[in-house]
Order: C-alpha cells, then structure tokens, then sequence
C-alpha cells in the first residue's frame, strides 16, 4: 500500500472506498485549479453519515480544505459531488453512478478502495472545465 493510503487511513481510522474518492477528489480539483490549500474551498454535497461522509476526510487530506480553515462545508444532500472554488473559477466533480454501486455491492472495502487509488480519475469522476462563476 503506498505511503498516502497509509497516512490517509491513519487519519481516517481505515481505509475505505469513500476516504479514497474523496482523497483523489481533492487532489484534482487542486490539480485542475492549481490552487494551493489556501487558496481553494469546497462545498460537498453528500449525505451527512457514514460511509458517504467519510468522502469528507478524503477531500480534507489532500486539498488542504479543513474544517479548522473553515474553507470546506459539507451540503447535505442524497447525491454526491463536490464544487470546488479558486478566487472567481469554480469546477463540479461528479462521483459517477456506477461507482457508488460498485462499492454498495463490495465484499471487500479495503480491495475497492485499493482499486478506485488506482484508478484513472475519468472511471471514477465527472468533470468539465473550470468556470467563471
């Protein structure tokens, strides 16, 4: 397992499929948005409770949004997606459909987790450009 799986499940208390999307989440919007985590905030939309909130530890490890920052708010919400801010430019990912049903079908979370770290973030996401908002 690599050392950022490692230290994200130390953070989180286990690794998950959840904390991963939410680690490779955060990772592109500040790759996307060249933004450093003083620079970036984030409203995710998602339920309020365990698994799909755990996506919030992921989202904080690697974007350097934190509730301490206050540039991070969770939405409650049934669907599941994240926008991501820079000064005016604003950029929505997606968790696709097919994602969230592979891992309500999991018989091993910690191999899904595993697989969705390896996956390319176009099989785990939808996005578009950055736009002015």
């Amino acid at each position: 397992m690599s050392s950022l799986l490692e230290d994200a499940s130390a953070f989180h208390g286990h690794l998950g499929p959840y904390l991963v999307l939410g680690m490779r989440m955060g990772s592109l919007a500040r790759r996307i948005l060249n933004a450093t985590p003083f620079e970036i905030r984030a409203e995710i939309h998602t339920e309020g409770r365990t698994p799909r909130s755990c996506i919030l530890d992921g989202i904080q490890f690697t974007s350097g949004c934190t509730l301490g920052k206050r540039n991070i708010a969770l939405i409650e919400s049934t669907e599941l997606f994240g926008v991501f801010y820079k000064n005016d430019t604003s950029l929505r990912i997606t968790v696709k459909k097919e994602i969230t049903e592979r891992i309500a079908e999991a018989k091993d979370i910690e191999e899904c987790a595993k697989d969705f770290f390896e996956k390319d973030d176009t099989e785990l996401f939808e996005y578009d450009t950055p736009e002015k908002c």
